[in-house]
């Protein structure tokens, strides 16, 4: 069967569930995807997407992931992360840098729709900071002694099987800055890891979090390497996976856009549908806008991010491509809000509840902020070692960003200093992540009408210009000293 009808079939699948088996909107405080819903769903075959023929998959190509994120994600953001969480960090790596014996027996298993699997990366000290994690491991006869903390693993629980990441202890107790991952089977009573406390999250109910204490001795085809270990396999790993968030981002702005042009087309104020209102109409014109930039950006991925590719090096592509999707996912949802109004806040509305659910996104797995500085400190490399500091030409010479730079001209023709403080920084990489949606746009050519990819290059720009206005800011607001008498405001007597 062809992707296109594989997906199809999948959409026809989620639609039943949700519309006549599942009430979609999450009402309660309890966590994790209803049993019987993802029972059903896992038996449709979704993870096969990211696991090789051999091990009863589907070769794992990334446009088939994509599809299926996309699909889920329109109808449940949490089952969307849920299946971009098993794919991109448990199967992808495993299918990579497992061991063979070890992949033809535990692949399988997610073929069949009866396996999870996650990531283990963050530490209640270490979140942004994961190099300094402190987790550790030492070897212990064939096998790997790990233990430590870890934290906001999605799946806390409910996983069968971890990615746990470590780094080497030494025998002066002093830990290597490498990092390893390791393979915890949770069947094996020497490899479960403890759930010491279950997080009631902000939102994204589908996904169970919480804390984990971790003491587990695994054997040592446990250990993935396939000749490759430390730090350039986990950010071969976390690249991938940060390009492959357009497929969420699609689906989940899709729907955004489809509630918003029903709900303005039913809705009359003043004898008139919000649909004919301007403010209404540039709001929906911004929404269909940031759905072909995210489809732009999921274009580039099922091309440049194979399995077979070593991404380690492409920060620059991961980090804009991760940063433009999740803002626009937040953007979209605040945008709808703001459309369909008090009747959002209700908690069984779709609108206020991806607010909530969406915001997460620009956090985890590297906070957006801090992407944005790495992205144009990368960027300001490459101006010194040409010794160029003006964007427009540093920009009108990259192979992500030339196409785009050629049409902005002056908007981004402005010399940038060698050494910006960081809020100058963080202001430039979303100028930059923004030049590279549009070059990805403008990519698409043909697959798209012209007045669509209009839309997105349009609000793309619009986006720069004001990003610029950061650049140029001579009195920068900064932390005040003192504290303020909160009744000065009141006025004299």
């Amino acid at each position: 069967m062809d992707l296109k009808s594989v997906h199809e079939q999948f959409r026809e699948t989620l639609s039943r569930l949700y519309s006549h088996r599942h009430d979609a909107d999450e009402t309660g405080t309890a966590r994790g995807v209803p049993p019987f819903l993802l029972r059903d769903v896992l038996a449709a075959g979704p993870l096969r997407a990211y696991i090789s023929s051999a091990y009863g998959g589907r070769d794992g190509q990334i446009r088939d992931g994509l599809g299926i994120l996309d699909a889920a994600c329109y109808h449940s953001l949490s089952l969307g992360l849920t299946l971009g969480i098993n794919g991109a960090l448990f199967l992808q790596p495993t299918g990579k840098y497992g061991d063979p014996e070890i992949k033809a027996r535990i692949l399988p298993r997610f073929s069949a729709g009866s396996a999870l699997g996650g990531l283990m990366i963050t530490e209640p000290d270490f979140g942004s900071n994961a190099l300094g994690m402190q987790t550790a491991w030492t070897e212990k006869g064939d096998g790997f002694h790990v233990t430590g903390i870890k934290h906001w693993g999605g799946l806390t629980g409910w996983a069968d099987y971890w990615l746990v990441t470590a780094r080497e202890r030494t025998d002066s107790g002093s830990l290597r800055p490498g990092i390893d991952m390791f393979i915890a089977e949770q069947d094996d009573p020497e490899q479960h890891i403890e759930v010491v406390d279950r997080y009631h999250a902000l939102g994204l109910y589908g996904i169970p979090y919480g804390r984990n204490r971790i003491d587990i001795t695994v054997p040592g085809e446990n250990r993935l390497g396939d000749g490759k270990r430390g730090v350039g396999m986990l950010l071969d790993t976390l690249h991938r996976s940060r390009i492959q968030f357009p497929g969420m981002a699609v689906g989940f702005i899709r729907r955004m856009v489809d509630e918003a042009v029903n709900h303005c087309r039913q809705r009359v104020v003043g004898r008139t549908p919000l649909i004919e209102y301007d403010q209404v109409r540039a709001r929906i014109a911004e929404l269909q806008g940031r759905l072909v930039t995210v489809m732009a950006l999921g274009r580039w991925a099922c091309e440049n991010a194979g399995i077979d590719r070593d991404l380690s090096r492409l920060a620059v592509p991961a980090n804009a491509i991760k940063t433009v999707a999740t803002d626009f996912m937040h953007q979209a949802a605040d945008s709808l809000l703001q459309l369909v109004g008090a009747t959002g806040y209700r908690l069984d509305h779709i609108a206020g509840r991806s607010l909530v659910d969406s915001r997460p996104f620009q956090i985890f797995e590297g906070s957006n902020d801090i992407l944005y500085e790495q992205l144009a400190l990368a960027n300001l490399k490459e101006m010194r070692q040409t010794d160029n500091f003006n964007l427009l030409r540093h920009l009108g010479a990259g192979e992500l960003t030339a196409q785009a730079a050629d049409g902005l001209g002056s908007l981004i023709d402005r010399e940038v200093p060698e050494s910006p403080d960081q809020r100058f920084a963080v202001a430039l990489g979303r100028i930059i992540s923004r030049v590279v949606g549009i070059n990805m746009a403008l990519d698409l050519g043909t697959s798209l009408p012209s007045d669509w990819i209009e839309s997105a290059t349009s609000l793309l720009r619009r986006e720069i210009s004001k990003f610029t206005a950061d650049l140029t800011n001579s009195r920068p607001v900064d932390v005040i000293p003192t504290s303020l008498d909160n009744r000065a405001w009141l006025g004299a007597g």
